[in-house]
């Protein structure tokens, strides 16, 4: 099958592969520059961009559709930390590891440049089209990794009318043997949609040809991920009441935080809980044109990675300690973020067990502020997991005696609906890991 090149947010990863016999490059990164955009929308004659408003002029033809294989999908970028500095450089955090949040930018310019690849029909003249991320429906981080080299590679696994979803995974390079697979660090599905660039309408995307059991087998998973997403969204929160077994939770959390409220009982809250309104954290960012995607809005790699430094940081002082990032939950791109637009990230620690639990999840909520309009749009909510590394200095390790991982208690009704939110994605969120740990042999 032909080989595509996928623009990487690095420079190493934008020139074209040899062996791509039309030279055709995938990408959702701009190719216009910003002030060749600003210099058409006001009708500069400076503007030294080629293509002025030829595109909207142009005539289409239809688009056919290509009965397509998962492997002519397939594209796979090398990030080589371990041997180019300039790039490590560009990745790396204070403690000498790569930074999570970049390569979750990576992994979304990643799935739109494996969609485009899967749509094209190999025609200059057909009907463009505009594919989006819909939705992150799981990153799952498997083990940790050090300063190495690095490939990122994914294909189209499923498809339905203009919906594809799109499995990658990242690998360490065995510099002895760089042609094997290595061991594997991640595995990622996102939910890519396409869109008729001109009418903005739905686009049938190709079809997919199976061609063997193992294909089957992801096919099937695909639509089992498209029922199970189903199945959450009928008994959301936000459409049904509580469980009776969540209900029970509930009734029991508000018998302990009230004696806790209660000056008569004069009952001390432990030290190991925290007030879940205790352990809210927010920051505001303007939005700029240079982490802008194809269709000039917010790359939602860029969105991603903002939402992840934030909830670190709020893992961080919740635990007192750094800690170990594990899995990112299904989160939706309800609308484009703007240029231009302020982004306003709300954090909170929502669910945490504590004791010998020591996972715990952080929702992050992202409203676009427009300051001429005076509106305010939530545009996702992200919701992250991570672990306490630290241990006691009775199980040896470099906490203070009697160290537990801290425990969220939720005060009103919305808290305790946030805590059975964070409780069931960190349920689910344990099985799908353990079943992407199961299919890849780990």
């Amino acid at each position: 099958s032909s080989s595509s090149t996928f623009i990487s947010p690095v420079a190493a990863a934008a020139a074209a592969e040899a062996n791509n016999p039309r030279n055709k490059v995938f990408t959702v990164r701009p190719i216009t520059s910003w002030i060749d955009k600003l210099a058409q929308r006001h009708g500069s004659p400076t503007s030294t961009s080629a293509q002025g408003n030829a595109d909207s002029n142009k005539k289409y033809s239809k688009r056919e559709l290509v009965l397509k294989t998962m492997q002519q999908s397939y594209t796979e970028i090398i990030l080589p930390f371990a041997t180019d500095k300039a790039l490590l450089e560009e990745y790396i955090n204070y403690g000498g590891t790569v930074r999570h949040g970049k390569i979750m930018e990576d992994l979304d310019a990643l799935a739109g440049a494996i969609s485009y690849k899967h749509c094209d029909d190999g025609k200059f003249e057909s009907s463009p089209l505009t594919i989006v991320t819909a939705s992150v429906d799981r990153i799952d981080f498997l083990k940790p990794f050090g300063v190495s080299d690095l490939r990122l590679s994914g294909h189209v696994t499923y498809v339905g009318y203009s919906s594809m979803e799109v499995f990658m995974k990242m690998e360490e390079i065995n510099k002895d043997k760089p042609n094997e697979q290595g061991d594997t660090i991640l595995v990622a599905r996102f939910t890519m949609v396409a869109r008729d660039a001109l009418t903005g309408k739905a686009a049938q995307v190709n079809p997919l040809l199976l061609q063997n059991d193992a294909e089957k087998k992801l096919f099937q998973m695909g639509e089992d991920h498209k029922a199970r997403k189903r199945l959450a969204a009928d008994t959301a929160l936000t459409k049904r009441p509580p469980t009776q077994d969540e209900r029970f939770l509930i009734h029991d959390l508000y018998l302990e935080y009230s004696k806790y409220d209660n000056p008569q009982l004069k009952v001390k809250k432990p030290e190991d809980v925290e007030w879940m309104a205790d352990t809210k954290m927010s920051a505001i960012q303007i939005m700029q044109p240079q982490d802008r995607n194809i269709h000039d809005k917010i790359f939602g790699g860029y969105l991603m990675r903002l939402a992840y430094e934030l909830a670190f940081c709020n893992a961080s002082v919740f635990i007192k300690y750094r800690p170990t990032f594990l899995a990112l939950d299904e989160i939706s791109f309800r609308k484009p973020v703007p240029i231009g637009t302020f982004l306003q990230l709300d954090s909170q620690i929502v669910f945490a067990e504590g004791g010998d639990h020591h996972s715990f999840q952080v929702m992050v909520k992202a409203d676009v502020l427009d300051v001429r309009n005076g509106t305010r749009e939530t545009t996702n909510h992200f919701w992250f997991t991570f672990t306490d590394p630290k241990r006691s200095e009775e199980e040896g390790g470099d906490g203070p005696k009697g160290y537990v991982t801290p425990r969220i208690m939720p005060r009103t009704y919305a808290e305790s609906m946030l805590y059975l939110e964070g409780k069931r994605r960190r349920m689910e969120g344990a099985k799908l890991a353990q079943l992407n740990r199961k299919n890849l042999g780990l």
